[in-house]
C-alpha cells in the first residue's frame, strides 16, 4: 500500500474513533461510509461503521453488512483453495493439504468445503504413514507399486496427472536398476526441472501476486470477532 494512503488510512481511523468516543455515532458512520467506498474490504472501517450502525439502533443494517462480509470472505479464502492445487500440481502434497485445511477453516460452510476435504482425505495413505514422517513435507511415494511395474510409461503417467514427486521416485528407481537407461535419465532431469518451475514459477508467483489480498484477509478473520461482538 502507497506511503501516502496509509498515512491518510491512519488519520481516517483516528478521526473515526474520536467521533465515536464523543457519540457523534453520524458523523463516524459518514466518514467510514466514505472510505469504504474506496476500499470497500477494509475490516477497520467496516468494524466502525457496523459500531456506529448498531448506537443508532439500525441492527437490519449491520445484519446485511455482516452478511455480505462473510460472502467475501468465503470469496477471499478461494486463493488458498487455488494455492493448494498450484502445490498439489507441484507435488507439495503436504503443502496442499495445509492450504486446502486453511480454506476449510475460513469457509466451513461453503459449498466447497465438502469437496475439499474429500480431496484431503485422499491425499492421505494410512494414518501410520502420515504419523512417520520426520519433516515438515509428506510426499506421495510409491511403496505400494509393485518393482514390476515401475516403468517410463508409468512416471510420464504420473507427470501428466501432476504426481511429480510419484514420477521422481519412478525414473530413480529405474535408473538405479538399469544406468545405461538414458530415456530414464533425460526423463529424470526433466522431472527435477519441472518440479523446481513448478515451486518458483507457479506457487510463489501466484502468491506474489495475491500477497495484498491474503494480507487483508488475514486482517479479515483476526478482527470478524470483534464485528460479531457489536452485534
Amino acid at each position: 500500500m502507497d506511503e501516502n494512503i496509509i498515512k491518510e488510512r491512519e488519520d481516517f481511523l483516528s478521526t473515526a474513533e474520536a467521533l465515536i468516543e464523543k457519540n457523534q455515532y453520524e458523523e463516524a458512520l459518514f466518514i467510514a461510509e466514505s472510505w469504504i467506498k474506496r476500499y470497500p474490504i477494509d475490516a477497520d472501517a467496516n468494524i466502525i461503521r457496523c459500531h456506529a450502525l448498531l448506537k443508532t439502533g439500525n441492527i437490519e443494517k449491520v445484519n446485511d453488512i455482516l452478511e455480505d462480509l462473510e460472502n467475501a470472505v468465503i470469496q477471499l479464502a478461494r486463493i488458498y483453495n487455488r494455492v493448494g492445487d498450484l502445490c498439489l500440481n507441484a507435488g507439495l502434497t503436504q503443502e496442499a493439504k495445509k492450504f486446502y485445511q486453511k480454506f476449510i477453516t475460513f469457509s466451513p460452510d461453503s459449498p466447497a468445503a465438502k469437496e475439499i476435504t474429500e480431496k484431503i482425505n485422499t491425499l492421505v495413505f494410512t494414518p501410520d504413514k502420515t504419523a512417520t514422517q520426520d519433516n515438515g513435507d509428506t510426499y506421495n511415494n510409491i511403496d505400494d507399486v509393485a518393482s514390476d511395474f515401475h516403468t517410463i510409461t508409468l512416471a510420464e503417467l504420473y507427470i501428466t496427472q501432476g504426481h511429480l514427486d510419484m514420477a521422481y521416485d519412478i525414473l530413480s528407481a529405474i535408473v538405479k536398476r538399469e544406468p545405461e537407461n538414458e530415456i530414464a535419465a533425460n526423463k529424470l532431469r526433466d522431472v527435477e526441472a519441472m518440479q523446481h518451475d513448478s515451486i518458483i514459477k507457479e506457487s510463489s508467483l501466484y502468491l506474489q501476486q495475491n500477497e495484498e489480498v491474503v494480507k487483508e484477509l488475514t486482517r479479515w478473520l483476526k478482527n470478524i470477532d470483534r464485528l460479531k461482538g457489536y452485534a
